[in-house]
Parts: C-alpha cells; structure tokens; sequence
C-alpha cells in the first residue's frame, strides 16, 4: 500500500512553493501524519525510519500547536493599546505583551527629575502619559509627550544623558532596566529589529527638532 506515500510526497512538494510559515507547518503536519499511517500500515517498515517519521511529524505538530496559541486574539491593557496603536505598531499583541513585561510602569509627579544630565542612566523609558520636559544647556526645552522615548541616546551610546528631563505634568512611563532590555532583544531578534527603528525614528525626529 504505497499510495498515501505518494500522495504525502505530493504534499511535501506543494509544501516548497507555501511561503507563510503557519500554512507551511499545516501541509507538513499533514503530509508527516500520512507518511506515518502509511509506515504503520506496511510489512517490514524499517524501525529507525518510523521512528524519524515520528520525530519530524511531533516537531511539526508542536510548532503549529504554537503558531495557532500565538495567533489566538490577545486584550491589551489600556497602557499597551495606546502603545501599539502609536509606537510600536508593527509589534504584534503578544510580542509587546513579552516587551512591555520586561520593565515596568512608573508614575512621576509633575515637577519630578526624571533624569539627570551627566549622570549614568540605566534604564530606557517612553511616555504612556502625561509630558515630559527636556532642558537643553542653551535654555531650550524640549516637550515629550505621548508615544516619545526618554533616555534613548544613552541607552544607544552608553552615555550619559547631555540634559536634564522633567516631569512637565504627571507622567507615566514605561521604564526598562536597559540590560535586561539588551538581552531580551538579543534573545528576541524579531522584536530587537522593531525596537531599534522605532528608537531611530524618534531619534531622528527629535534631532529634526533641535536644529
């Protein structure tokens, strides 16, 4: 009974031209289910090659099994709707979801020193609400509000800060430790890519600003 062996290695083709990687998983679950009933099903079926046929078929299943929890529909909660629908808009749900629970929100009074110039600064944040006020050492001052980062040339330089920033209302931000930061998006080279041209789009704007 050799039939459900073509019929899988027809399926394992199509398979080549699917470039979606949860339709990509689907056809190989499919075609490694049928080249395993079709194994089971024949006289004298080598051992080592059913049980490879097995491991592949239980790799792919519990990757898809992942793919569609990761698909499932995720509620945000209000801090991190305001987030996605802003700053981090080609983030999907549950990746800012991993993002965001790697710092944590922190409210400032209005008139709180959120960051001191010259001194090292650990720690990368953007503005959920309120505003902040950056003071420049020629007098000008800068407002952040919504959506902006703060200490993000110190977090890509490793120096630190050139200006003060000051709670110019009450501010809530969402502040990560920016070590745990790194290695988060070094595990994560998906989320790192967004992450680093967000920073540079902000980066870029607030320089725009400045000149």
């Amino acid at each position: 009974m050799t039939w459900p062996l073509h019929v899988a290695n027809a399926i394992y083709l199509v398979s080549y031209a699917v470039k979606e990687i949860f339709w990509l998983r689907f056809v190989s679950v499919f075609a490694s289910l049928l080249t395993v009933g079709a194994l089971l099903h024949m006289d004298h079926t080598p051992h080592d090659l059913l049980t490879w046929q097995l491991v592949f078929f239980t790799i792919n299943l519990a990757r898809f099994v992942q793919l569609v929890h990761e698909r499932r529909p995720v509620m945000l909660p209000r801090d991190a709707r305001r987030l996605a629908a802003s700053t981090f808009r080609e983030l999907r749900p549950r990746e800012l979801l991993r993002l965001l629970a790697v710092g944590e929100t922190v409210d400032h009074a209005a008139g709180a020193r959120v960051v001191q110039q010259g001194e090292p600064l650990a720690h990368l944040a953007v503005v959920v609400d309120g505003t902040a006020r950056v003071e420049l050492a020629d007098r000008r001052t800068v407002e952040l509000a919504h959506g902006a980062f703060i200490g993000e040339l110190s977090y890509l330089t490793g120096k630190p800060p050139a200006a003060d920033v000051v709670a110019a209302t009450a501010l809530r931000v969402v502040r990560w430790p920016a070590d745990a930061l790194r290695a988060f998006l070094v595990a994560n080279p998906d989320t790192r890519t967004q992450v680093q041209l967000v920073l540079g789009s902000d980066l870029a704007t607030k320089l725009r600003g400045r000149a």
